[in-house]
């Protein structure tokens, strides 16, 4: 079985689909798989070809960048030279699967794992979403064997905007169980509300700082927030925190290695997301399964995790509301370990899923 792996950023890039794509190929190499993996680079500086822990990645420069990742000619010329099995394309928010459909052989069979989460950042990315969902129905789920799913939220997105959409397995994305099992959950003093991930608007890290103003402001206890990421929003969310006059409060923190992220979730109080484009969020799952008191909004992608108690849903993206949200997850009892192991799948169980469903495709 050979494998090539189409993705709009690798390694060193650093997301949640970087994660899943690097889990999936690092994987199978390991178990002798030959895996290539194909993703665009918006740098131009990367080597273009190199290997990574065992995998060959071979990066294209895309003639239109993100959000498209439309890729040169050259992109649909190499993939229909690869001597390869199986194509596992991921990102439907992308031109990557229209490209990878359109280039695969009759013997290729091609996998498509979406990461949909129905929206598109800006306004404009949501228009020409709502053009590239006619390119998705047309071209690219009819050459497509099988989509991979990873939440029951990603379903419903997925089955209300293309119904005839054929053969969609759902599998959990993973997670790092026994690591995260060794952490030790002991939230300091003054509470630690915690942020991780990406700053940009669709975050909605902005209205958690106006909720933690409120808070500093009505409450008579202290509070510190801490915010692990970097991106395009990080000067302007600097700037609003003076504005707000919590500077003083907020720790502003980028570059985590891995063990300094996992004291950052044993030192917390309360963990909050408030992103309502995601299809599934790791960040967001660690935290609950260390048993940090985790607050999200009672409706989009996590929706489901309030419902079943893992964590405290606020209605409302309204300063007030995240305030009281971050207060009643406080004092939340923490979801009892046999839940909270049911509902997430480690990363041996995942990636021995996607390797069944490979063989089975094979098979069709």
């Amino acid at each position: 079985m050979r494998v090539l792996q189409v993705t709009p950023r690798y390694f060193p890039n650093i997301g949640g689909v970087e994660i899943i794509v690097k889990k999936i190929s690092e994987s199978l190499v390991e178990k002798g798989l030959p895996v290539t993996v194909y993703s665009t680079d918006l740098s131009g500086y990367t080597t273009k070809e190199q290997n990574i822990n065992g995998v060959l990645v071979k990066r294209f420069k895309p003639l239109v960048q993100d959000p498209l990742y439309l890729p040169p000619t050259s992109f649909f010329k190499a993939i229909n030279r690869e001597k390869i099995d199986i194509i596992h394309v991921h990102s439907a928010h992308t031109l990557l699967p229209t490209c990878a459909a359109l280039s695969k052989t009759r013997e290729q069979k091609l996998l498509l794992q979406p990461h949909y989460h129905k929206f598109g950042q800006t306004f404009i990315r949501n228009f020409l979403l709502g053009l590239h969902k006619y390119s998705l129905k047309t071209l690219v789920f009819p050459r497509t064997d099988c989509v991979i799913v990873n939440s029951p939220y990603e379903l419903r997105a997925l089955l209300g905007d293309f119904s005839h959409c054929r053969d969609i397995v759902l599998i959990p994305e993973g997670v790092s169980l026994e690591e995260l099992q060794s952490v030790e959950w002991k939230p300091e003093r003054p509470k630690r509300i915690l942020y991780v991930g990406a700053l940009r608007r669709y975050k909605n890290v902005g209205k958690l700082l106006k909720a933690f103003a409120y808070l500093a402001k009505t409450n008579r206890r202290q509070f510190k927030l801490v915010i692990v990421g970097d991106g395009p929003e990080r000067r302007r969310l600097f700037d609003l925190a003076h504005e707000l006059r919590i500077a003083s409060q907020v720790e502003w923190k980028r570059n985590l290695s891995r063990h300094r992220l996992l004291e950052e979730y044993a030192r917390t109080g309360v963990f909050v997301s408030l992103s309502l484009l995601e299809s599934f969020s790791i960040v967001v799952h660690e935290a609950i399964f260390i048993g940090v008191p985790t607050v999200v909004p009672n409706f989009g992608p996590t929706a489901d995790l309030a419902k079943e108690d893992l964590a405290t849903g606020t209605d409302s993206l309204d300063p007030e509301a995240i305030a009281e949200a971050i207060l009643e997850a406080e004092e939340s009892p923490r979801p009892k370990n046999d839940k909270v192991l049911k509902m997430f799948l480690g990363w041996d169980k995942y990636l021995e899923r996607i390797l069944e469903l490979y063989r089975r495709v094979l098979k069709d």
